[in-house]
């Protein structure tokens, strides 16, 4: 099996500009990351997290208790804790999952992940656990990128 591709900050920058993703509040904070894959995040992460949130009774979203930015903070951290136990995972590396904070084409604010998979950026819907489609003006409405 080949090792997964690493990529630094400027470059987990630059695949999110070349995928159209704009914020001013950027935090990219750590040093290396491997790139996560479409079949990992859709597959075993997905799987898992929902075994996670339904053994924790935390699958049902609950106004300001347990709403957008929790399933997408608890989402970017748990796909770090699966990266972390990868026995085989590049050592000293991050997951290229983050967050992303956003003002929807109806107008309201929502938090989503991102993984960066090779040459494409999965936009990921944590609270119903599948990729979605963003629009440009969602994508340019950034107020939080974090990874």
């Amino acid at each position: 099996m080949s090792e997964p591709k690493q990529l630094d900050k400027d470059q987990i920058m630059m695949a999110l500009a070349r995928a159209g993703y704009r914020s001013d509040n950027w935090s990219i904070a750590d040093r290396k990351y491997a790139m996560a894959t479409r079949g990992f995040v859709m597959g075993v992460f997905s799987g898992a997290l929902w075994t996670f949130q339904a053994f924790f009774k935390v699958l049902n979203w609950t106004e300001e208790a347990n709403d957008c930015d929790d399933f997408a903070r608890l989402a970017a951290t748990f796909a770090q804790i699966l990266h972390f136990l990868t026995p085989d995972r590049p050592p000293a590396t991050a997951l290229a999952v983050g967050e992303f904070w956003y003002r929807t084409d109806e107008g309201s604010g929502h938090a989503i992940n991102l993984a960066i998979c090779g040459d494409e950026v999965v936009a990921y819907e944590p609270q119903k656990r599948y990729d979605v489609q963003l629009s440009d003006a969602e994508k340019d409405s950034g107020m939080l990128i974090r990874f």
